[in-house]
């Protein structure tokens, strides 16, 4: 899914973006210029792999989504570390966001209720 920059206003834009494993939905916000602010959501489930034994799980996913877009090169003035998404071309593109931020939790180490329940 794509949003122009342009569309986006200080009133917001609502968006949904559904895979057939995860629903992405919120708002985004103008926050200055070339800047928006994107409240969100994440739900669902998707597989992973165990990291300790590899064996195949379901992560349930309901994460609140916090961050910054920025309309090309975000040059912070400030000393705030703040999360930003830098596009080139005028368009956000959601679907890219989604998968950055799946990706970010399935970083995490993940295990099976077999290994949780493991004991040395």
């Amino acid at each position: 899914m794509q949003i122009a920059f342009k569309k986006v206003n200080k009133e917001g834009i609502e968006f949904s973006l559904n895979t057939e494993e995860l629903n992405f939905f919120g708002k985004l916000y103008t926050k200055s210029n070339g800047l928006v602010s994107c409240k969100a959501k994440i739900e669902g489930e998707t597989s992973h792999i165990c990291d300790r034994c590899g064996d195949d799980l379901v992560l349930k996913i309901d994460e609140d989504i916090d961050i910054f877009i920025s309309n090309g090169v975000y040059e912070n003035n400030e000393k705030d570390e703040i999360d930003v998404v830098e596009f080139y071309d005028e368009i956000i593109y959601l679907d890219e966001i989604l998968n950055s931020e799946v990706e970010a939790l399935r970083s995490d180490y993940h295990y099976c209720n077999k290994c949780i329940n493991f004991k040395e």
